[in-house]
C-alpha cells in the first residue's frame, strides 16, 4: 500500500489531502494501471492532477466547495504537489 499526500493550490486557496484507498482504486479502474507503476513507470502529469481533482470531488462531499469536472477544473489550478509519500515494504 503506498500513502500520498497532496497540497493544491487554486484560485480559491490551499488544500492538504491524503489520496486514501478509495481513490488509490478509483485511479487504477480509470487509468487501467497500478498507482506505484504509473508514477514509476509512466509518469504523467494528467494523474497527478486528477488525483488532486478525486480528492477535492470527495471533500466536497463531505462538505467542501463544490468541484467543477476536471477539466474545469484545472483551469483553476495553480500548482499539486506531493508531500509526503510512505509505501508498505509488504506491497
Amino acid at each position: 500500500m503506498i500513502s500520498l499526500n497532496l497540497r493544491v493550490t487554486t484560485t480559491s486557496g490551499s488544500n492538504d489531502y491524503t489520496v486514501g484507498p478509495k481513490i488509490q482504486v478509483a485511479f487504477e479502474r480509470e487509468f487501467k494501471v497500478g498507482l506505484p507503476k504509473a508514477f514509476a513507470a509512466d509518469q504523467k502529469m494528467e494523474h497527478l492532477y486528477w488525483l488532486a481533482w478525486k480528492c477535492a470531488s470527495e471533500a466536497a462531499k463531505s462538505g467542501g466547495a463544490a468541484v467543477k469536472p476536471f477539466d474545469g477544473w484545472l483551469d483553476t489550478v495553480e500548482s499539486v504537489e506531493v508531500v509526503g509519500v510512505d509505501e508498505d515494504p509488504l506491497s
